[in-house]
């Protein structure tokens, strides 16, 4: 079978939807099945994809719903494709009624409920999603919805990973926003918390190939890192740098859920709409701590709070737990078992 994916990424949206999409595809290929992936330039193309997608098919612009509906079909018969993925928030009514009309099977990523739905499989990890949410969206009678942390894409690495001990001292900080744009939001972090931490605790910073801020935060560190920052450009490996840290500071998207997989509590900072609600609910389960939306954030909130939580193992503990409870690292099996079970 082949699986078509149309993903939106971009260093303004960010890769969380790419970074998704490459680990259910690579867990596909595990299964024997071919991935075609449709939509990020090529310059979004790691090495390793060419081991995961028959093809990469770039698509720099979208015009409309409606034309893309009708490139995807077409891509559909070209590949002998009978699914899709869609991660692509952008895809509306008249896109899905395309794809229904073309018979072509697809799993739609959501995360807000709030738009007519047609796939034949609905994702959404957010752990506040409910069925309830569905019953005025969804327009196919077949379709089946998958819904919580339980189907959250984690990479295989992650799936893998030793959890941190929660009951380690605190000796480094992760700090990430994701693989886009971090809108100023990593310089922020560190020239709140560095004269302001102890000098016993270090950063660990990971932040992505096309974030447009990457030049001066590697003259910044030179500058100003005093020996206690680590940065790291689109390493090739996450879940050990992840587990190495005891305490992460970061968007409220995607990457929370590999954060808890580690065992690490979360202070959460969005730095996009769609990453409110997330944020808000990892807070309100106990696994993290929500300052808000950035530039919005004053430093001494950010900073109160990096010292309350060093000072405080118990509640490390308590957010290091809650955060492990709600993920098994066994979501993106869940997913192609499902897939291919349709």
């Amino acid at each position: 079978m082949t699986v078509l994916f149309r993903c939106n990424a971009s260093p303004t949206i960010g890769y969380g939807h790419l970074t998704r999409c490459r680990a259910l595809a690579q867990a596909l290929r595990r299964q024997g099945e071919t991935c075609v992936m449709i939509g990020p330039v090529a310059a979004d193309a790691r090495p390793e994809d060419q081991d995961i997608f028959r093809d990469w098919v770039p698509v720099p612009n979208w015009s409309s719903a409606a034309e893309d509906a009708t490139r995807l079909v077409d891509l559909a018969r070209r590949f002998d494709a009978g699914w899709a993925v869609l991660d692509d928030y952008r895809v509306d009514e008249t896109y899905q009624l395309t794809l229904r009309a073309a018979e072509l099977h697809w799993l739609q990523f959501d995360g807000t409920a709030h738009k007519p739905l047609w796939a034949d499989l609905i994702v959404n990890a957010n752990l506040a999603a409910h069925p309830d949410e569905y019953a005025n969206v969804l327009h196919n009678p077949e379709t089946r919805l998958l819904l919580g942390p339980r189907c959250a894409v984690l990479r295989q690495e992650f799936a893998n990973v030793e959890p941190r001990d929660s009951k380690r001292p605190v000796k480094r900080i992760l700090v990430t926003f994701g693989g886009g744009n971090d809108r100023g939001a990593i310089k922020f972090v560190l020239s709140t918390l560095l004269p302001r931490t102890p000098s016993t605790v270090d950063f660990l910073v990971i932040s992505g190939p096309r974030n447009p801020y990457n030049s001066s935060l590697v003259q910044w560190v030179e500058t100003y890192g005093q020996g206690r920052v680590r940065l790291h450009i689109d390493p090739p490996q996450s879940s050990t740098l992840f587990a190495s840290c005891d305490i992460a500071i970061m968007a409220g998207g995607t990457s929370t859920f590999e954060a808890a997989c580690c065992g690490l509590p979360m202070i959460l900072i969005s730095i996009a709409d769609n990453q409110t609600r997330n944020s808000e609910t990892w807070q309100q389960f106990g696994a993290a701590i929500y300052l808000g939306v950035f530039p919005g954030i004053a430093t001494n909130l950010l900073t109160n709070n990096v010292l309350d939580l060093l000072r405080d193992a118990d509640r490390r503990r308590s957010m290091a737990d809650a955060g492990k409870t709600k993920i098994d690292g066994r979501g993106t099996q869940r997913i192609v078992e499902a897939l291919l079970t349709l």
